[in-house]
């Protein structure tokens, strides 16, 4: 996966949101987790969602985008 080069404000930025997500996904899941009794490990996780994040966004970069209905209707 390749991330394009930002300037140095939009890329804090983004690996915020990236942080924000990923953080978020792992709260989420430590929940469900508990509620069955188990644990969830911070570093296996992560190093399983970052597999998963870039095996999706392989596949939606390759996916064309759909045309608007907006422009059907020209």
């Amino acid at each position: 996966m390749e991330m394009m080069n930002l300037p140095t404000e939009l890329n804090e930025l983004r690996n915020i949101i990236i942080s924000s997500h990923l953080t978020t996904c792992f709260l989420i899941l430590e929940e469900l987790a508990l509620k069955r009794g188990k644990a969830c490990h911070y570093e296996m996780f992560r190093k399983e969602w970052i597999e998963t994040y870039k095996n999706v966004y392989k596949l939606v970069s390759k996916m064309k985008a759909r045309k608007s209905s907006r422009e059907l209707v020209k």
